[in-house]
């Protein structure tokens, strides 16, 4: 079975997920944007059975803004982490796994929602690296 792992920049939380995932949901609401700082979230959704912390699991923070939507992030770097507000799945931000996911964008929610800004221009950049 395959295991992907992950977790924050300080590296004081870490975890594991057991399996194969469909991809990654990208949500584009304006309370994703405004919590990534982003186009939005991007989420893996993970039942909970296949989701264990292998490290640092009370070294998080969270955040209720609503009472449906809350933000977890590490006490020490700030990284957003995996929400566990639902009984049966966890939320996991993409940008944190450390392991190849070998799967592209599956879903777009909140698609009206999207950030005029949000699209290439026709004469977009593209650099490998970072630009000089």
């Amino acid at each position: 079975m395959t295991i992907r792992t992950g977790g924050c920049l300080c590296g004081a939380r870490a975890y594991e997920i057991d399996g194969d995932l469909e991809g990654v949901w990208v949500c584009h609401c304006s309370l994703c944007r405004k919590a990534s700082g982003s186009i939005g979230n991007a989420i893996l959704i993970v039942p909970k059975d296949r989701f264990r912390w292998v490290k640092g699991e009370d070294h998080g923070v969270t955040f209720a803004l609503r009472p449906t939507y809350t933000i977890t992030r590490c006490k020490t770097c700030g990284t957003p982490l995996p929400a566990e507000a639902d009984a049966r799945n966890v939320y996991v931000t993409a940008g944190t796994l450390d392991t190849p996911l070998g799967k592209g964008v599956r879903t777009r929610l909140f698609c009206a929602s999207r950030a005029d800004w949000d699209r290439d221009e026709p004469d977009v950049r593209r650099f490998d690296e970072r630009s000089s």
